[in-house]
């Protein structure tokens, strides 16, 4: 059977309009559908890369670490070089001081022993050079701590270096609120909570009183490196106020995620620097 003229034409038409809709909500959408997602997508990106850990990658924000070596002798002292260059390839040669220092590189077992904070030097041609010495066979991560010249807040990149050899890597050590060194006692109090900034303390004790004098570091009664089990992410962990003459030393900390993480804390009485280490558990 034909169906009548007048039905055909109907049909026809709502076909049409049914088609124009669609190609009106594609429109539509494809105009502002994906440039939303894109834009929160960078959006978060962006967040997450100012806030998130350092040292886990050779380039961030637009600086790259070139390493000239990374393979060492275990126990033996040799030159660790490399060089800092902006996007362009290009070698860095501005970097603003930080105390006496332009750059702070922190070596680390992957184990997370054999902890070292050296000052790197640089030449007229932007190579940076530091006397390193890996005690025991294994593989290590580099921390550059800097702050070029034109750049607000220190940048953090980190490479693999490897000392060839047998070792067998100990497990991180128990959680860790005290700690002594050469006639000092070391405490820290407060939590470190996931996803937020976390407040801490550092007191500084000798025959069972504080010591309220102790020489600064960077502007700081202290430094503190948190270094992230596993991934050896470097937390950002920020001195609060200046130099503190009072009983303890306070520090605002990024925590990333719940974990344990192990912390070293630096500190200088009386012209000499000492270092002592805790595990603390993210929550």
């Amino acid at each position: 059977m034909r169906a009548p003229t007048p039905v055909l034409a109907l049909l026809a038409g709502l076909a049409m309009l049914f088609g124009l809709a669609i190609n009106f909500g594609e429109a539509v959408v494809g105009r502002t559908g994906p440039a939303l997602h894109d834009h929160d997508r960078r959006d978060i990106g962006e967040e997450n890369h100012a806030a998130g850990p350092g040292g886990l990658a050779v380039a961030s924000q637009g600086y790259v670490l070139r390493p000239r070596n990374t393979r060492f002798i275990a126990g033996e002292y040799e030159t660790f070089r490399f060089g800092i260059f902006s996007s362009d390839g290009k070698p860095v040669v501005d970097f603003a001081r930080r105390g006496d220092h332009q750059m702070t590189l922190i070596v680390v077992r992957r184990d997370m022993t054999g902890y070292q904070h050296l000052y790197p030097v640089m030449d007229h041609n932007g190579t940076w050079t530091v006397p390193l010495d890996l005690e025991d066979p294994g593989s290590y991560r580099a921390f550059a701590e800097f702050l070029p010249g034109t750049a607000k807040t220190p940048v953090i990149l980190g490479v693999d270096l490897d000392a060839p050899g047998f070792f067998e890597p100990g497990p991180i050590s128990k959680e860790s609120t005290s700690a002594d060194v050469d006639g000092y006692k070391v405490i820290w109090t407060g939590n470190l909570i996931a996803g937020t900034v976390s407040r801490i303390w550092v007191h500084v004790m000798r025959d069972n009183l504080p010591v309220n004098d102790l020489d600064p570091i960077l502007g700081g009664g202290a430094r503190l490196v948190i270094l992230r089990e596993g991934d050896l992410a470097y937390l950002n962990a920020r001195p609060v106020g200046g130099l503190r003459q009072e009983t303890a030393t306070d520090f605002d900390v990024e925590v990333p995620t719940t974990g344990y993480y192990r912390m070293f804390l630096e500190f200088q009485h009386h012209g000499q620097l000492r270092t002592v280490e805790f595990t603390a558990l993210a929550r």
